[in-house]
């Protein structure tokens, strides 16, 4: 890990990244931590003693949605989960771990190893503010590993409960959709239609040039009779070119979309449809996690 302190950020405190969202008229506002003030917070955590993190990236989305689109979606989702339960969202990163996306301009990546630090240490502040249950809202696949050892330093090394609602969580199983169709394809740019169309630029989607190896592809044929083999499958997408798998964006799509499906048959009404779902999913879980003692 590199000894360079993790102040230098800028990007770690990411509320002035908000698209304009208003799904359920007639609930509270979502509370929103670089919104309050101290004594906000202070009143707040007099009764509750709750947090929700959302975790996204910054990396290229094919060419019709925007470098921020796993972080709309997440903060889209958790101030949604917050107008329904009053949890307060507390935005940490505007990145994470996309070295796999660099290929094409824009992304941002960090190691591994240094987003953990950043968020842990971002954690470590909340808890000693009194926070003692925090909730992960992970909406980018290569930060799962992240997710995963954040969970488990925090509830192995300090007084505070830390849980997955986003990706990775046992009640956010995926539901069966289209084969392939994993980013910037039709279910992402539908979603993204539904909780940020104003930065969704349908007249650039096309469909892309998917480009597997040879064994990528071999690998996949054989599935067919030993679907076991798909876990294998697996391992070579989404990985940096430096490994030499041909697994990196640029090397398996021609214009960053990772998906059998055109984009162009997205639907904001296709977008509600899973924003409801992992947004009902978490509140329950929240509502149902309050009943317990702090």
């Amino acid at each position: 890990m590199s000894k360079a302190r993790y102040c230098w950020l800028p990007l770690c405190f990411a509320v002035f990244l908000q698209p304009a969202l208003s799904f359920s008229e007639g609930e509270r506002d979502p509370l929103v931590l670089q919104e309050m003030a101290w004594v906000d917070v202070a009143g707040y955590l007099e009764t509750n003693d709750m947090v929700i993190i959302p975790l996204g990236s910054t990396e290229q989305h094919g060419p019709h949605l925007p470098l921020g689109s796993d972080y709309y979606q997440a903060f889209a989702m958790v101030k949604e989960v917050s107008r329904q339960t009053g949890v307060v969202v507390a935005p940490l990163l505007l990145v994470g771990y996309s070295e796999y996306h660099i290929g094409f301009p824009g992304g941002i990546s960090l190691r591994p190893e240094t987003m953990e630090q950043v968020v842990f240490e971002s954690v470590e502040s909340l808890i000693k503010h009194g926070f003692r249950r925090i909730m992960f809202f992970n909406y980018h696949g290569g930060n799962s590993l992240v997710q995963e050892r954040l969970i488990h330093r925090i509830n192995h090394t300090t007084e505070a409960t830390a849980v997955a609602i986003g990706l990775g969580a046992p009640f956010q199983a995926t539901e069966e959709g289209e084969f392939f169709d994993w980013h910037a394809g039709k279910s992402e740019t539908s979603t993204l239609l539904f909780v940020a169309p104003e930065l969704v630029r349908m007249e650039r989607a096309e469909e892309p040039d998917i480009r597997f190896t040879t064994q990528a592809a071999e690998l996949r044929a054989l599935a067919e009779d030993h679907p076991e083999l798909m876990y294998v499958w697996e391992q070579l997408i989404g990985v940096p070119s430096d490994t030499k798998k041909g697994g990196a964006s640029h090397e398996l799509s021609s214009n960053g979309i990772w998906s059998f499906s055109d984009p162009r048959s997205a639907t904001a009404e296709i977008g509600e449809e899973t924003f409801a779902r992992l947004t009902q999913n978490a509140v329950r879980f929240v509502e149902a996690w309050r009943l317990a003692s702090n």
